[in-house]
């Protein structure tokens, strides 16, 4: 006979303050051995230790393929473990200090070596945002209609705002701002939770598991991550407005913020926001009709940069497919992107298998349902340049975390016959979303010998011209005077990845050489080249170009007379073709 499974109903405040206090009431009659209250101390202990000893090796650690879990010294990954299992005991023993503990020793171990292993911020879609940073900074106005980030400039004015303000420069903002996002979700989501009536620990796991299960890396300077917060402080909102209305106006202002910040996510709060008011869980239902109308004003102001992408697509499949489908990378990529699928797919099933047990049980499900699986639909109108599904599940985790919460609670606090696998599947999950969003961690790196020389690259008189890198791990936009370079085509920085017919040459004969020269030559301005050692790495993971190509590609450009050496530093080269103008 199948064990039913365990799940701690949700209650309402008043029912876990009744709660709490007979449980005090028993704890003083009975109080627990001193070693057990000591268990989950002892291991968050060593969870500390080994991550001081493992993230120590992450900065000199050479380039693995299945990623930081296995580049760096094992005590890393172990502290990752460890920190989840001292959570899942302090859950099941109700110790709700070593709880918190477990939470901020996770963002810790996951996220904090973003700031403090790296010499510049990670991902070079990071000195994008910054450029735009700078030029907000610099111009004191927005370049519109140059590109997409100018059209949704809430990131990055109040970045300009803050730097100025407190004269942090903007690259050491984003530098640090992955650990601080994380501990401000932690405790926005708990917020949320109790918002919509989680009880204290299963608001504390459900915190965990957005904590420890955000695999996407969405978590850096970005405007994503700034839409997350805030729409995670609309979600608070909408929970103490689910019988009576509370906090309208805070709740339009969040929206609007949101609306010009980030060009998906708000679509998607709002779709979330109606299908709440169809199940009267949305109080006053008017609020919808000044959401959406504040979503229509933005998308107005911005209708001839939208105008030029696909704004609605109803092919599931195509849009459900990622930016590197048909690309057959190093065999860290391939268990990497399977670990994704598998933890994605595994939570969207947890997660209706527990709602369809809650609707047998004749239990709300609706107001959940929406939050955990209404980002699905996503998929039914856009692609997102091949970011949809990872958007999908990023939208959806706090609501799956919502549901999940209890019913893990319930698990881990059972009989031996159900708490030990629900440990053992919680410590699955865990390592699984560890190595999912640490597996690019080589391929992302960025240096300062690539910043500086593309900061010098910028300010040079050489424009309009191209600048062409191998594959997008380069600093493209790092500072405000891109604009300039935009101004004349937003495509002028385009890796060659992009460039039909160039993927996947290693160009180690001289064809391969002269096709990428009939590319160059056939442009009417100058073209930089740049590449990179993290190029290389990126380029053979993904499956993109071979590893030797960078070398090879460098070897001929260096007997070529047509080229100019710009910049020569260790892991990073520029060259100038100026022929166009000759």
């Amino acid at each position: 006979m199948t064990a039913t499974p365990t799940i701690e109903p949700i209650t309402t405040a008043r029912e876990s303050a009744a709660t709490g206090s007979t449980a005090a009431g028993s704890a003083a009659r009975v109080r627990p051995p001193w070693r057990r209250v000591a268990t989950p101390w002892v291991v968050l202990a060593l969870c500390l230790a080994c991550f001081v000893h493992g993230v120590r090796t992450i900065p000199t650690s050479a380039f693995n393929q299945f990623g930081l879990l296995a580049g760096a010294s094992p005590t890393y990954a172990i502290s990752i473990v460890l920190a989840a299992l001292g959570f899942g005991v302090a859950i099941r023993q109700r110790n709700s200090p070593a709880a918190v503990t477990a939470i901020v020793a996770m963002v810790v171990c996951q996220r904090l070596p973003r700031a403090i292993s790296t010499e510049e911020p990670m991902y070079a879609w990071t000195y994008k945002h910054l450029g735009v940073v700078d030029h907000v900074q610099q111009s004191h106005s927005l370049a519109h209609g140059v590109d997409v980030y100018n059209g949704w400039p809430g990131l990055f004015a109040l970045t300009a705002w803050l730097s100025d303000l407190t004269g942090v420069e903007p690259i050491d903002i984003a530098h640090g701002f992955t650990p601080v996002f994380c501990l401000a979700l932690a405790a926005l989501v708990y917020a949320a939770a109790r918002a919509w009536r989680l009880t204290r620990d299963q608001s504390l796991t459900a915190t965990f598991l957005v904590v420890s299960l955000n695999w996407v890396e969405q978590d850096y300077f970005a405007p994503q991550a700034f839409a997350i917060l805030l729409t995670v402080g609309i979600l608070v909102l909408i929970g103490l407005s689910r019988t009576r209305p509370a906090g309208t106006l805070a709740l339009v202002i969040l929206f609007a913020a949101l609306a010009i910040s980030h060009q998906l996510t708000p679509y998607w709060v709002l779709g979330a926001a109606c299908l709440l008011v169809l199940g009267r869980q949305l109080k006053p239902w008017w609020v919808v009709l000044l959401m959406a109308a504040a979503l229509a004003a933005v998308l107005a102001y911005n209708f001839d940069v939208v105008s030029q992408y696909t704004l609605f697509s109803s092919d599931v499949t195509g849009n459900a497919r990622t930016n590197g489908a048909g690309l057959t990378g190093m065999a860290g990529q391939v268990v990497a992107s399977w670990v994704m699928r598998l933890l994605t797919v595994s939570m969207w099933g947890a997660t209706a298998t527990v709602l369809l047990i809650r609707w047998r049980r004749r239990q709300p499900v609706w107001a959940l349902g929406v939050l955990a699986l209404s980002p699905i639909l996503i998929l039914g109108g856009q692609s997102y340049g091949g970011e949809a599904v990872f958007r999908v599940f990023l939208y959806s985790l706090v609501g799956c975390a919502f549901v999940l919460a209890p019913a893990l609670v319930g698990g881990l606090r059972s009989r031996p016959a159900i708490s030990v696998p629900a440990f053992a599947v919680f410590l699955l999950v865990t390592v699984m979303a560890a190595q999912a969003s640490s597996a690019n961690w080589y391929t992302n790196l960025i240096g300062a010998p690539q910043v500086a020389a593309s900061e010098e690259l910028l300010e040079g008189n050489v424009f309009p011209a191209y600048v062409t890198p191998l594959v997008p791990t380069w600093p493209e936009r790092s500072t405000g005077d891109y604009v300039r370079f935009a101004e004349f085509t937003d495509t002028y920085d385009h890796s060659l990845m992009f460039v039909p017919g160039m993927r996947g040459r290693s160009f180690a004969s001289d064809t391969d050489y002269q096709q990428f020269m009939s590319v160059v030559t056939g442009r009417d301005r100058p073209t930089y080249l740049v590449l990179s050692e993290p190029m290389r790495a990126y380029g053979a993971y993904f499956g993109m170009f071979p590893a030797d190509s960078v070398a090879n590609l460098r070897a001929h450009v260096s007997t070529d007379p047509r080229w100019e050496v710009v910049d020569d530093r260790p892991g990073a080269w520029v060259y100038l073709y100026q022929e166009a103008l000759r």
